[in-house]
């Protein structure tokens, strides 16, 4: 069957992947639903489990992405989203993802699949255009409203800033971080994939498994985050970052994150904004409660000695730029 754009205006791309030596798209049916959840994954896990989705899918050859790339409406990036993990970049996303104007794809697998594909020279050199194809893909205008599309990336795609910058050199971006003993905790109560041994080679891979695994939690945990904040001091000059500490938000967001990305906001749209901000960023049914404090009460000597090895000489040249002293 012939597909065409308007023939997929209401689906959703939400895998990439190989069959042999050809790259393919797995397609999700999204009927009236926006990406509003705290997770790309959330919102297509509750589409996947409906009767249509079930008995229907499609799978296209990548360069499908790129004709409907130049057959339909798509939003450049208005802004990227980078952070040090467990920092309030969701609750960024979703106070963005509030508004009907927004268009928020938040820590996509597929997206991070194309970043992170090395099947061979020719797929390599391909990667750029890729990426291009499934961020326009996703960031396909389905309503009149939609002006903005926000990608928040995951915390490892840090290290792949080169990359994308040099697909998207004009987009505006920033990087959010947070006191790592804070951090630290947060992953020791229940571990992010990139904090478990032998997950992600990228992160530390002159780290042997072995020693991974002998290693404390709170020490490789600290090691993970230290070269996410490490990759973001290499760029921290750029003209297009702009660090933001977790204590400045949610001010931020209509601030100057706002500025930042060239937004305006309206009145109402403020508060719409204001009121997704009170509540819990990855539990939307719960009302939010600062646990600063509580984290650094209850960290353990270990998670202490690690953020103070690995990462607080980071997170102090972070502060020194982001404050001017």
């Amino acid at each position: 069957m012939s597909l065409n754009f308007e023939d997929l205006i209401d689906w959703a791309p939400i895998r990439f992947y190989w069959r042999g030596s050809d790259a393919f798209v797995d397609w999700c049916y999204m009927g009236n639903d926006r990406f509003t959840d705290p997770f790309f994954f959330d919102t297509i896990q509750h589409r996947l489990a409906l009767p249509f989705n079930l008995l229907f899918r499609h799978q296209t050859p990548i360069e499908f992405l790129g004709e409907l790339h130049t057959a339909g409406p798509v939003i450049a990036p208005t802004g990227f989203v980078f952070h040090m993990s467990r920092c309030g970049s969701t609750l960024v996303s979703q106070m963005l993802a509030s508004l009907p104007s927004s268009i928020v794809i938040s820590e996509a697998p597929p997206v991070d699949s194309v970043i992170d594909t090395r099947r061979s020279s020719s797929a390599d050199s391909q990667r750029p255009e890729w990426l291009r194809w499934m961020i326009g893909a996703l960031g396909r205008r389905r309503y009149p409203a939609e002006r903005d599309l926000f990608i928040k990336f995951d915390s490892w795609n840090m290290l792949d800033l080169d990359f994308i910058r040099s697909v998207f050199p004009e987009v505006p971006w920033i990087f959010l971080y947070r006191n790592p003993v804070e951090v630290i905790v947060s992953h020791v109560r229940q571990r992010g994939s990139q904090t478990i041994p032998g997950a992600m080679e990228k992160l530390l891979p002159d780290l042997s498994l072995i020693a991974a695994l002998q290693m404390p939690p709170e020490e490789y945990c600290a090691r993970v985050l230290a070269k996410v904040c490490e990759a973001a001091l290499e760029h921290a000059q750029d003209e297009k970052a702009l660090l933001i500490n977790y204590e400045q938000l949610p001010d931020a967001v209509s601030g100057s994150i706002a500025k930042h990305f060239g937004l305006s906001f309206a009145p109402e749209e403020l508060d719409q904004m204001n009121r997704a901000a009170r509540f819990d960023a990855k539990a939307p049914q719960m009302m939010f409660e600062p646990d600063s404090a509580r984290k650094r009460t209850e960290a353990s000597d270990a998670a202490v000695r690690a953020a103070a090895e690995w990462v607080d000489p980071l997170y102090k040249q972070l502060e020194s730029i982001r404050t001017g002293f």
